[in-house]
């Protein structure tokens, strides 16, 4: 374990790019900035200067008006009344003063150095190695599991993630699922009878007018919330289809490689791809990914040719990075569905 100091004005320079690279959240480093607080004002701030960082805080929430069986606004908390506090994080962003980062690799600043120069990037802006330098720190708290990523879970958060979504994703693949019709020549969605069987009775729809299927329609699109049968059937796939072993970190594994090339790519000085690629997965190796893999299918992951492909899959599915808790992170929510309690 060891301490760094990084400069508040610093961290606040390259936050735009933290957090459209990286998924960074200011909440990440609320206890370092707490700390700051606490050290630098003891007896706090002049109510002249905390006027200028108040901000609302709700309270007594209250169930909001139903707006349907399958909308999930109905479950959506709505303020009944507000307080106003002060808003540490802001205030301590806008100081000179600097933040203590604590990581349990002693050596990363020099592991890091030395792969800059090994890729002629010792005397290149401070832009690249401050920000790797940060997101070393933000996969530090995530591996150890104290992490801050303003995702709010409930106790129905693993049921779901666990057990209901890849039951919808196979709903969803059944009712997107197409037939090939000779005398129209195209592929048509299948609305054939319905079967629904209980191990007790069994009964066949007839699914007059699509009523049914509309309607399982209407609700994946809330609670589920992918946008195509390819999209359904890859997640099913690489989720929840049984492996030997964990996945090795998928999530911040895609999330630390997506943001580095695009990183490297916007200001780096190198230019081949090739060379890119390759300093992606060295970063990746100084963060101790490939330390933690177990089989051939995770181990093909420490090649450039998988992280060329890799990034190329995320681009085209328009991938926002996102961190998300240790034991969630595997999984996908519906980004239709603002609730954090009622998931299905």
């Amino acid at each position: 374990m060891t301490s760094y100091t990084l400069p508040i004005p610093e961290l606040k320079r390259l936050e735009p790019i933290l957090e459209e690279l990286f998924g960074y959240r200011r909440a990440m480093f609320e206890n370092e900035l707490l700390n700051v607080y606490r050290t630098k004002y003891p007896n706090g701030i002049s109510k002249e200067v905390a006027n200028n960082y108040m901000i609302a805080c709700p309270f007594l929430n209250e169930i909001a008006v139903d707006n349907g069986a399958f909308d999930y606004h109905r479950y959506a908390p709505r303020p009944a009344s507000t307080s106003m506090e002060l808003d540490v994080k802001n205030f301590i962003m806008d100081t000179e003063h600097e933040i203590t980062i604590v990581l349990s690799n002693d050596t990363i600043l020099k592991q890091l150095d030395k792969l800059l120069q090994d890729y002629g990037e010792k005397d290149s802006s401070e832009t690249i190695r401050t920000t790797l330098f940060i997101v070393a720190a933000i996969y530090d708290k995530h591996v150890k599991g104290e992490l801050y990523t303003e995702i709010t879970t409930s106790e129905n958060t693993l049921p779901y993630l666990q057990q209901v979504r890849p039951e919808m994703l196979k709903l969803f693949e059944l009712l997107n699922t197409k037939r090939y019709s000779p005398s129209k020549k195209k592929e048509l969605r299948v609305f054939n009878p319905i079967t629904i069987d209980n191990g007790v009775k069994k009964i066949t729809l007839e699914n007059s007018c699509h009523w049914l299927t509309d309607l399982l329609d209407d609700y994946l699109q809330i609670y589920l919330g992918v946008k195509s049968l390819e999209e359904a059937q890859a997640e099913l796939k690489e989720v929840y289809a049984e492996k030997k072993g964990r996945k090795a970190d998928n999530m911040s594994y895609n999330l630390i490689m997506y943001g580095t090339f695009h990183l490297l790519q916007q200001h780096s000085s190198l230019s081949a791809k090739s060379k890119l690629l390759d300093f992606v997965l060295g970063y990746l190796k100084l963060l101790g990914f490939f330390d933690i893999m177990r089989s051939k299918e995770e181990d093909k992951k420490s090649n450039k040719e998988y992280i060329n492909a890799a990034i190329a899959y995320l681009v085209k599915q328009e991938y926002k990075p996102q961190w998300k808790p240790k034991q969630i992170e595997d999984y996908n929510f519906s980004p239709n569905n603002q609730s954090t309690e009622y998931l299905w």
